[in-house]
């Protein structure tokens, strides 16, 4: 049944305010009534469906309330029916109607043509405060829905699904998921603003019969619900529930929603509201596990471009770590090498080749292997870097930063040698950091550019870090600023080995401002071996 509709009468004249309200109390409508304007404007709230208002009042003419009425847009929806026993002729009317009422009768009044414009103006207004709660639900579900699609884990998609679908609803809402690894994640919010209460577990989202919507009774709520619902204080109540099925027909989730004793359900556009959240949580679950797929397969791509292998000779110790960007599906074009020269000296070699894409990993592989075989072939680093720019400008329309580091393992002797990329740091045993800044313009600009070394001196257990600007670099922050505080970081983590360098770098400036891949190297030399004798 629907509730009754509620009109406010306003009259002056005791006895005509009576035969109207006591009309509309026996036709079924809830009545409150006022003599004055004055008390007519503090009696009405959002929440009358109709005003009878007489255009004769002693304190404000009925004009002047009805204009004040339309002028607040949280009462210019209430429909407004002019009354008046001396204001009857054509002008007056019009007059009424073209201030802002709805509606104009004349007293004497008809009771049947009364009630029947009262019930005509309370329908009206059913329509427009319909109309208007479903624009604003249509609105409030596109703003809930693009997080949801924005989603890049199982844990926000969970979230996303309950939190919306309560905010639009304003019902209480159980969410689950199906993880990849067959955990289901279940999320319950309460309230629109409230904390939810999460729950993770192996036990199975299982779809009664034919897996269609249907209402749990309070005695069949899941046995996995009932702790996270008394833990969000939800007394037992029935849950009309659909579930997630994605494309295969394989069952990946659901959503619950309350319905109190008298709802039956839920009315046909909740369903649709809630379909829609079903949909998009299924949608966003899928585009989940593809993205983690091709993510999975973009990172083998990387991790196959870069050395299998950085052993290298004369007791040179040599990690590195790479990490993918979480924010990037495409492939980066950080790379690192280490290997031995001829002359018994070893190579550590880090860079970044511009872009994220397949093309640029290629063109990343390319590089590094076409600066290998030019050191190889003997040339120094300046000459190596600089042919190597020759080779990219030709055939490429990519840019590259490179490091080149060539170290001595009998006297530590280093040569660090840049186009355009981070310095390097030489970490001494007691905390001291030397940075490297010796520098040149990046790869892959006209001409060759004078590249001078910086040289130093590697003791045993000092520290050669090399970083890609992916570590430090973040969106609106300094970089000056970053590179001090790596400078600092790697001089409080003196003495320790080259991996646990790489991971500590790595675990510190893991924060959620990083968008780029990042590969680090670090370099120690251990004590000098002895000269053997032929």
């Amino acid at each position: 049944m629907s509730p009754a509709r509620t009109v406010l009468v306003v009259d002056d004249t005791a006895a005509h305010r009576y035969v109207m309200a006591s009309w509309l109390r026996r036709a079924g409508f809830e009545v409150i009534e006022a003599a004055t304007g004055s008390e007519a404007l503090v009696r009405t709230t959002s929440q009358i469906d109709a005003m009878v208002l007489d255009v004769n009042l002693p304190d404000i003419p009925g004009g002047e309330v009805c204009r004040r009425l339309k002028a607040d847009p949280a009462t210019a929806h209430i429909p407004v029916l002019h009354v008046s026993a001396t204001a009857v002729d054509a002008a007056s009317r019009t007059a009424g109607l073209e201030g802002g009422a709805d509606a104009y009768l004349p007293e004497p009044l008809d009771r049947d043509e009364f009630l029947a414009t009262i019930s005509a103006l309370c329908r009206r207004h059913d329509a427009q405060r319909g109309a208007g709660r479903r624009a604003r639900r249509l609105e409030a579900l596109a703003n809930a829905l693009v997080p949801l699609h924005e989603a890049r884990s199982y844990e926000a998609i969970v979230d996303h699904t309950a939190r919306g679908a309560c905010a639009v609803l304003g019902r209480v809402v159980v969410a689950m998921v199906v993880a990849d690894t067959g955990v289901v994640l279940r999320s319950v919010c309460a309230a629109e603003r409230s904390a939810l209460v999460r729950g993770r577990g192996t036990h199975p989202v299982v779809a009664p019969g034919d897996g269609l919507p249907m209402v749990f009774e309070p005695d069949d709520v899941p046995a996995p619900w009932q702790p996270l619902l008394r833990e969000a204080g939800i007394d037992p109540s029935r849950w009309w529930t659909m579930w997630l099925v994605d494309s295969g027909g394989a069952l990946v989730g659901g959503l619950g929603i309350q319905v109190g004793e008298g709802d039956g359900s839920l009315s046909d556009e909740e369903k649709g509201v809630a379909g829609r959240f079903a949909e998009a949580a299924t949608v966003a679950l899928s585009n989940l596990r593809t993205f983690a797929e091709e993510q999975r397969i973009a990172l083998a791509l990387q991790r196959a471009l870069l050395p299998s292998s950085l052993q290298v000779g004369g007791g040179v110790d040599v990690a590195a770590r790479y990490e993918a960007s979480d924010a990037r599906l495409d492939v980066g074009g950080d790379f690192y090498d280490a290997f031995d020269l001829p002359d018994g000296r070893v190579a550590v070699v880090i860079g970044d080749v511009q872009g994220h894409s397949l093309r640029a990993a290629m063109v990343m592989a390319e590089v590094r292997l076409t600066l290998r075989a030019y050191l190889r072939e003997g040339h120094d680093a300046q000459t190596a870097l600089n042919l190597l720019n020759e080779a990219l400008r030709h055939d490429h329309t990519e840019y590259a930063t490179v490091c080149v580091s060539v170290l001595d393992p009998r006297t530590g002797a280093v040569e660090i040698t840049d186009a355009g990329h981070l310095p390097a740091l030489v970490v001494r045993t007691d905390g001291s950091v030397v940075v490297a800044k010796a520098g040149s313009r990046l790869l892959g600009l006209p001409n060759p550019d004078v590249r001078p070394a910086h040289r130093d001196v590697l003791g045993s257990g000092d520290l050669l870090v090399l970083v890609t600007d992916g570590l430090v670099e973040r969106r609106g922050a300094s970089l000056a600023d970053a590179l001090d505080r790596l400078a600092v970081i790697a001089g409080e983590n003196a003495g320790v080995g080259p991996t646990a360098m790489c991971e500590r770098l790595v675990s510190v400036f893991d924060d959620a401002g990083r968008e780029d891949d990042v590969a680090v190297v670090a370099v120690t030399r251990g004590p000098v071996p002895p000269a053997t004798v032929d």
